[in-house]
């Protein structure tokens, strides 16, 4: 909640960068509490959004690179569901 009342817009597509600016890829998927980022290489990383330190043009992680990768898993793995869009289908 306190997160949707500091970043209050969608975050899908923005692009994701890690404390010293380097470039880490977009977000492709968000839910209530961590954000799919799609980056170079076919790397996905699965990121809580507790690790977000701010939000402009893109979004800043709160991390180095070596870091950014204990979030690494398979591109292949299904999209987290996110529980306020299942609501909305079964509705």
């Amino acid at each position: 909640a306190s997160y949707e009342r500091k970043y209050p817009k969608p975050l899908f597509n923005k692009g994701v960068r890690i404390e010293n600016e380097d470039h880490v890829g977009h977000i492709m998927r968000e839910t209530d509490d961590k954000i799919v980022i799609f980056g170079e290489y076919n790397y996905r990383f699965d990121v809580p959004k507790s690790k977000i330190k701010e939000v402009g043009r893109n979004v800043i992680l709160d991390m180095k690179y070596p870091e950014l990768f204990k979030f690494k898993v398979d591109r292949n793995t299904p999209l987290p569901s996110d529980e306020s869009i299942a609501e909305l289908v079964d509705e």
